[in-house]
């Protein structure tokens, strides 16, 4: 088996797609947990079919460690349930835009903005693009109920209204105004018989590279002062994807008591499992890709081995072991081996660091 598809296709290279995100998946069953190991899908998912709404939940890990993947696993799985009200998932991504987390009124003047990006509809995921990478894969809710691909959603029928309402004189633009504003648009979704979801995410960009780098905590403390608590008061489902480190800024242990959110924790690859949980990641993402070969073919063991150490001593950043696994790989090609072995790995490491 040669390692020129691998490598040609990025096959073990971090997911850098909202779409390959859900493709390459693997639920924390699948992972080798223990016994009456939380199961972070399944607590997502209760929280986002819970009567009555809304809910508000931090997925919480690491920089790296999944928290995005797991949410739009989860939002995939939300669509292919056959619910009597469908949910409307908008994604604000704030890593890039710490400036308009500086007053409330900036932060839901941004989620009007998003809104009306999106052709005034409470969403930013295409759910079918997702359901379509997730089609053969299923995550048990407890023992019993199974999530397979069922109806469509309806035809959304707010966007019309919300379009109208854009159109007057100042809205989402007046200070003053802003947060009516806002709560006219999630009225019209719920109005229509939507249950609308709003995640935050992309929020690690404000904690500094490796275990130990620097947190801006102004900008975290903006975050949750003027967007998580004013977000969390309103008639929304709300996801935020938080990194372990901002429970040391006060304000945010305030708005989370305030709010009383839930903690989700994206699941940990076991250090003492038989055999190494990055191998089942590994295999995934060859079947993903349809390269009809075993994982000990296109890379020894002891080199799996190697690659879960360092995602341990990265403080679980599989995003980065996943970028050594591609690059070992093409370490591996370029000296005409057959497979990645820990050679490679260590190659990769000494160059990168």
């Amino acid at each position: 088996m040669s390692l020129d598809p691998i490598v040609a296709g990025r096959t073990f290279d971090d997911a850098t797609s909202d779409t390959r995100r859900t493709e390459v998946y693997v639920g924390s069953g699948e992972l080798g947990l223990p016994p009456g190991a939380e199961r972070p899908e399944v607590d997502l998912m209760q929280a986002l079919i819970a009567i009555p709404p809304p809910r508000r939940v931090h997925v919480v890990g690491p920089s790296g460690a999944g928290k995005t993947s797991l949410i739009l696993r989860v939002v995939a799985d939300l669509a292919r349930r056959e619910l009597e009200i469908h949910h409307e998932v908008l994604i604000l991504r704030v890593g890039d835009r710490p400036e308009r987390l500086e007053s409330p009124e900036s932060v839901m003047k941004m989620v009007l903005e998003t809104i009306a990006v999106e052709g005034h509809r409470f969403s930013n995921v295409d759910v079918g693009v997702l359901q379509a990478a997730a089609a053969d894969q299923r995550v048990r809710e407890g023992a019993q109920t199974e999530h397979r691909g069922g109806l469509t959603a309806p035809l959304v029928s707010y966007s019309a209204a919300v379009r109208e309402a854009y159109e007057t004189a100042e809205f989402g633009q007046n200070a003053a105004q802003v947060r009516h504003d806002l709560e006219d648009v999630l009225a019209a979704v719920a109005g229509a018989g939507y249950r609308p979801v709003l995640v935050i995410d992309d929020t690690e960009k404000f904690v500094g590279p490796g275990p130990d780098g620097q947190l801006d905590a102004v900008a975290v403390e903006h975050l949750y002062h003027h967007g998580v608590r004013v977000l969390g008061e309103l008639a929304v489902d709300l996801v935020v994807a938080m990194h372990p480190r901002f429970e040391q800024v006060p304000r945010v242990v305030e708005v989370i008591e305030r709010l009383a959110m839930g903690r989700i924790g994206v699941a940990e690859l076991p250090a003492d499992a038989d055999a190494p949980a990055l191998a089942r990641i590994l295999e995934r993402r060859l079947e993903r890709d349809g390269i009809h070969a075993r994982l000990d073919e296109v890379i020894e063991s002891a080199a799996v081995e190697e690659l879960q150490v360092l995602y341990h001593e990265r403080d679980r950043d599989l995003r980065s072991v996943l970028k050594l696994a591609h690059a070992a790989a093409g370490h591996a090609l370029n000296r005409g081996a057959p497979a990645i072995a820990p050679r490679d790995v260590r190659a990769v490491v000494a160059r990168r660091g």
